[in-house]
């Protein structure tokens, strides 16, 4: 989205003759700093004004169509627009300083969406006044910015290992005490299924895996996708054990129980 910091001495390309009219010196708001007006624009000899309604295009440059929309600095009333906005200090309407103007976001038709004072941010309904200084209005709190919470991660996965899907007698569970051997093997309880655990000590806990036992032969009806769009498995396809162990892995236990039958 443009800022003030970001349009300030940005080029203004005139695309008609790939011609650069002058570069933004200032950007004038309205009264009440809720829309952009003008764009200041010096190209070293004059000093002129472009209205925000010619910009094309609003990136790293503004670019116009041809080099005549731009206005004199004497054919614009300028007297309820507010310029010089960067650095301007801002107080509550009890006179409580809470910093300076540090950004000022717009849209591409030059909608203002947000006023950065030092490390807050405040709508532009917040200020009641703008002059030589800024004042928020009676009960204006800031929104302060928020970082996004990562997606937690895993430290260690463990695979699972399947065996032949009939077995000829099923395996007793062997019980340790915790101490003794932090990683047993232990095989599922449902020897039927085909799944049990690996004997080394990467192993998927058996428990992940009898847990949802009663998965093992439905038929999906949906394709199961990963949270980056990949596919893990396809509509039609019959819920494997290997299938329950993918969906583990990439967190998609529960849409892999609610898209099987």
């Amino acid at each position: 989205m443009p800022s003030l910091s970001q349009t300030l001495d940005a080029d203004v390309i005139v695309r008609s003759d790939c011609s650069v009219a002058g570069r933004v010196s200032d950007v004038y708001f309205d009264e009440k700093c809720r829309n952009v007006a003008y764009f200041v624009v010096d190209d070293g000899e004059r000093v002129r004004l472009l209205p925000v309604d010619e910009v094309l295009s609003l990136k790293d440059a503004l670019v116009v169509a041809d080099p005549f929309p731009f206005l004199s600095a004497g054919d614009a009333d300028l007297t309820p627009l507010k310029g010089g906005l960067l650095s301007k200090k801002v107080y509550t309407a009890g006179g409580k300083f809470r910093g300076s103007v540090t950004d000022i976001e717009f849209t591409a038709k030059g909608r203002v969406r947000s006023v950065t004072v030092g490390e807050e941010t405040f709508s532009p309904a917040s200020f009641g006044a703008v002059g030589d200084v800024m004042l928020l209005k009676d009960g204006s709190d800031a929104r302060k910015k928020r970082k996004k919470t990562p997606f937690p991660k895993a430290g260690t996965d463990y695979p699972v290992a399947a065996l032949s899907p009939s077995p000829a007698a099923p395996p007793t569970a062997e019980v340790r005490p915790a101490e003794e051997d932090p990683a047993p093997s232990v095989p599922l309880p449902d020897a039927a299924s085909g799944v049990t655990a690996a004997t080394d000590e990467n192993f998927t806990p058996y428990r992940v895996i009898a847990d949802y036992n009663f998965l093992l032969g439905r038929t999906l009806t949906d394709d199961l996708l990963s949270y980056s769009g990949k596919r893990l498995a396809t509509c039609g396809e019959r819920v494997t054990a290997e299938l329950v162990e993918t969906a583990r892995r990439q967190g998609k236990l529960m849409d892999l129980t609610l898209s099987s039958r």
